[in-house]
């Protein structure tokens, strides 16, 4: 049960577009580019077999400081990310996406900009903050993810700006 929960968290919290551009790189950065761009569009797709390939049992996930999914940093491989980061928001967001915009890659760091949007269920608030997303890649999966947003955005939209 815990298994098929997190399957449906990933798959409704992170509803993706693949980015449009890449702002820079180096040579051998476009493999790390496509490590990273390859979750968004395995999010994308619904694809859990490649998910789980790519964040891996050791994967570093950490959450920007002050949000609401703070308090398991860092989240280690895919049943940790997926209980402490997915499965909290698929409950608490509907329609919620990470849209990337641009990547920007050097060496094994990928940087990815884009957009969060979604509707808080209980507040009924609409989300619509920037990310920043910084990425690790260690070959073909995921060794690290750092996590860069607007909190207080994220903290009015769901109403607990004063906790």
């Amino acid at each position: 049960m815990k298994k098929l929960v997190m399957g449906a968290a990933l798959l409704s919290a992170a509803a993706c577009s693949p980015a449009v551009q890449n702002a820079a790189g180096s040579e051998g950065g476009s493999g790390s580019q496509a490590v990273a761009a390859s979750l968004y569009d395995a999010f994308a797709a619904g694809d859990m077999d490649r998910i789980g390939a790519l964040l891996g049992d050791d994967v570093s996930w950490v959450e920007a400081e002050s949000g609401p999914y703070t308090d398991g940093n860092p989240y280690i491989g895919m049943e940790g990310v997926g209980s402490g980061v997915f499965g909290p928001i698929l409950e608490a967001y509907e329609d919620f996406a990470a849209t990337p915009e641009r990547f920007t890659t050097e060496g094994d760091r990928v940087v990815v900009e884009g957009r969060y949007s979604g509707t808080h269920k209980e507040t009924g608030e609409a989300l619509n903050a920037q990310f920043v997303h910084v990425y690790k890649i260690d070959g073909e999966t995921i060794a690290e993810f750092q996590q860069y947003t607007d909190t207080y955005q994220w903290r009015a939209v769901e109403g607990s700006l004063g906790e």
